[in-house]
């Protein structure tokens, strides 16, 4: 073992803790993503504890990642969704990716726990029906959005943004809760902020990842009932049947062979490359015949996959040439489920060998990388990171 394994090993421990952030009491000590009291990341943030989790457990912490999922169960008990982060304030804006199905998953996969897993499963029927209610668009599929009503706290956002990235200053107020309401969409995904919409519009499109997770949810709470309630079975069957014909409607380019995001509005699909254009492969519906080669080649460097292909803009920490931790276990699980095992391999070496390096020079991991290991500031000061750049390491390691 490494020193950089190591270094996580005994980082998890470290991360540990019992003070919730203060107004939001959590029933468990957790995992932050951060072991650095001084940091910005410790509470739970919503998607990153799945990444988190997958390292907890590949280091044999599988209660440790049994109460942050129970946790952030409890958070969706209280606020109707899982928040952004286990704070009081925590879903005033938005949620992030629905990954509490394979959260679960992954833990009764270690515990075999019925009684915790029927108890789970109430649970993430309530987060499906909140995506469902809250996030469907009139043609039928899911998008990323915004819980803020008030203008109020839409105008406080869009000041907030305004301390990120460059905006336009000069609109009327109507136009800044506007501008807001399309960033929150866009942090709902967890990217905040990114090149992958060109005029920031997310709330024009249905986004190929958040379907895709839903179709991941559906086609489990699908087997999950399968021998216990017909009915239900049938129901969330039919449900996923429904939204993989629309995704193959809207969301895959018969040019290209990529799947892609949707412009509902514009009706066009679009042609950035993204992470998000894995997440079929991921799931396992996608055609044999798609191209993820093209993927691959589009978002492929020398320290692993980009988050978004170069399209000529460098101001956002979620586009080219920067690299993330949970978008790399994505893109590994997708190439190697379909068959692409040389580029899989070439893809975690090239990841796992870029953290080692930048480990031995500076000591310590960090929140996202480009290829030669600098993670400039960029929106905001760089953070030193454990959680899912640790998470998906230590999963690497041990494959």
């Amino acid at each position: 073992m490494n020193d950089l394994d190591l270094f996580i090993k005994n980082g998890w421990a470290k991360a540990r803790t019992s003070n919730f952030a203060k107004g939001f009491p959590l029933p468990y000590p957790f995992v932050p993503p951060s072991i650095s009291d001084d940091g910005m990341h410790r509470v739970l943030y919503y998607w990153d504890t799945y990444f988190t989790n997958i390292g907890l457990i590949a280091d044999g912490h599988t209660e440790w990642a049994r109460e942050n999922v129970d946790d952030l169960i409890y958070s969706l008990e209280k606020f109707g969704c899982v928040p952004n982060y286990t704070r009081a304030d925590g879903a005033r804006y938005c949620s992030q990716p629905p990954l509490l199905c394979l959260m679960i998953k992954d833990i009764y996969a270690q515990t075999k726990d019925e009684k915790w897993l029927f108890s789970a499963v109430k649970s993430l029927q309530k987060e499906y029906d909140f995506w469902m209610r809250e996030r469907l668009t009139s043609i039928g599929l899911n998008q990323y959005g915004c819980n803020a009503k008030s203008k109020e706290d839409l105008l406080e956002y869009f000041d907030y943004i305004s301390t990120r990235v460059s905006l336009d200053q000069n609109l009327s107020e109507q136009e800044k809760t506007s501008v807001a309401k399309n960033f929150v969409a866009e942090a709902e995904s967890g990217e905040d902020y990114t090149p992958r919409y060109e005029n920031h519009n997310a709330l024009e499109y249905v986004q190929i990842d958040l379907n895709s997770h839903l179709y991941g949810v559906e086609d489990f709470l699908c087997e999950y009932f399968k021998n216990k309630d017909e009915n239900q079975s049938n129901f969330y069957k039919n449900r996923k049947e429904k939204r993989l014909a629309l995704i193959e409607k809207y969301c895959f380019n018969q040019k290209t062979g990529v799947y892609c995001d949707y412009n509902f509005v514009t009706k066009k699909q679009n042609d950035i490359i993204s992470i998000a254009c894995f997440m079929p492969y991921f799931y396992g519906f996608a055609k044999k015949d798609g191209n993820i080669s093209l993927v691959y080649q589009a978002l492929k460097t020398k320290g692993g996959v980009a988050s978004c292909q170069d399209v000529g803009s460098y101001e956002y920490q979620w586009g080219y040439p920067f690299i993330w931790a949970p978008h790399q276990y994505f893109a590994y699980n997708s190439l190697i489920k379909y068959g692409y095992k040389e580029q899989g391999e070439e893809l975690r070496l090239n990841y796992t060998k870029l953290l080692s390096c930048v480990y031995e020079r500076t000591g310590t991991l960090w929140e996202r990388y480009d290829e030669n290991g600098e993670a400039k500031d960029l929106e905001y000061p760089t953070q030193k990171m454990l959680g899912w750049t640790a998470g998906v390491y230590r999963y690497f390691s041990k494959i």
